[in-house]
């Protein structure tokens, strides 16, 4: 199994305070093919921006500008 330590916190690095649900194409980024939320250790995020994450997608799934399944 790879080691994914090396990677940093896409949201740290390019200094996203905020975590915008209705941007759809950055939140499609942290969902695998089957629309499901990818996990920390694969898309190399911090807990406090995963946690964010995690809400933001949902909200999206909801309001209907994502999907829930494939």
């Amino acid at each position: 199994m790879p080691t994914y330590k090396n990677r940093k916190c896409y949201f740290c690095e390019n200094q996203i305070a905020h975590i915008d649900y209705k941007n759809e194409k950055l939140l499609k980024k942290f969902t695998s093919q089957y629309c499901k939320i990818v996990p920390r250790y694969y898309s190399g995020i911090c807990l406090k921006h995963q946690k964010k994450l995690t809400s933001a997608i949902k909200n999206t799934r909801i309001m209907g500008l994502l999907k829930f399944i494939r």
